[in-house]
């Protein structure tokens, strides 16, 4: 470790979603929201270490590094916004109906996931961290239930001035009950892997999901746009999903529902 025995200093800066990034001899800091990543070069190695701990000076033998080795000294890194690795659940303020062929838009934010990419390379990942911890919860039942991230935000019918974080993503939801009844919603399942990222001043968005209820067991029919939301038209395209589809689904993503 004698190449880590200097202090960390406070080179610190925003990060700059899909730009370049030279490792130097001496650390460089990188906050997002929470989360601290630190890079430092050594020879033709990039070593990176994360921390949550919000030690303004942490030393550099407290942190857990990672390190690659690269073909030439000159190698460089990206650094990209991710949506999380599994889906996530979260819950309205407060649980509302729809009555049938009623119509909504729902927002809420996830905090964005940190992928570590090679600069020369941009499907080579090296590493992803969640720049916010997530727990884990069950979303439906026993027999038809997933494994999910569950959110404390809770999700909004309109957007606010602090809904707005650097570290976070807005994603809109509009949701249609198609079914003959009432519709209760208590939570909802973001398939956030299908979602494309955006970004307008610093504020990442992803693309509209469209859920349309059939009612009774039927799954509900959701639609991603894939292009930027209605709230931020001109926002530039910045991460395709993690996992694509070039149509229409049905999953059941609305718990708690009840038809009166």
């Amino acid at each position: 470790m004698s190449e880590l025995s200097n202090s960390i200093e406070p080179n610190t800066s925003t990060v700059l979603w899909n730009a370049s990034i030279v490792p130097q001899t001496e650390h460089t800091r990188i906050g997002v929201g929470p989360l601290n990543l630190f890079f430092k070069k050594s020879l033709n190695e990039i070593w990176i270490a994360t921390d949550r701990t919000q030690v303004e000076y942490p030393e550099p033998e407290s942190l857990v590094w990672q390190r690659w080795a690269f073909a030439d000294e000159a190698a460089t890194l990206k650094v990209k916004p991710l949506l999380p690795d599994m889906q996530v659940s979260v819950r309205p303020e407060h649980a509302f109906r729809l009555v049938p062929n009623a119509r909504i838009n729902v927002y809420t934010r996830i905090p964005v996931w940190v992928g570590i990419y090679n600069g020369s390379d941009d499907k080579h990942k090296l590493i992803e961290v969640p720049s916010v911890e997530l727990s884990k919860t069950w979303f439906g039942d026993f027999f038809s239930g997933s494994l999910s991230y569950g959110l404390r935000t809770r999700a909004r019918r309109e957007i606010t001035p602090d809904m707005f974080q650097a570290h976070t993503i807005i994603c809109t939801m509009n949701i249609q009950n198609a079914s003959g009844g009432d519709l209760l919603i208590e939570k909802i399942n973001i398939l956030v892997e299908r979602l494309s990222i955006f970004i307008k001043d610093g504020q990442l968005w992803s693309d509209e999901m469209d859920i349309t209820f059939k009612g009774g067991d039927q799954h509900s029919e959701i639609t991603m746009q894939g292009t930027a939301p209605g709230s931020a038209p001109d926002a530039v395209h910045v991460m395709a999903p993690r996992n694509p589809v070039k149509k229409s689904i049905a999953e059941r993503i609305l718990k708690e529902i009840h038809l009166f």
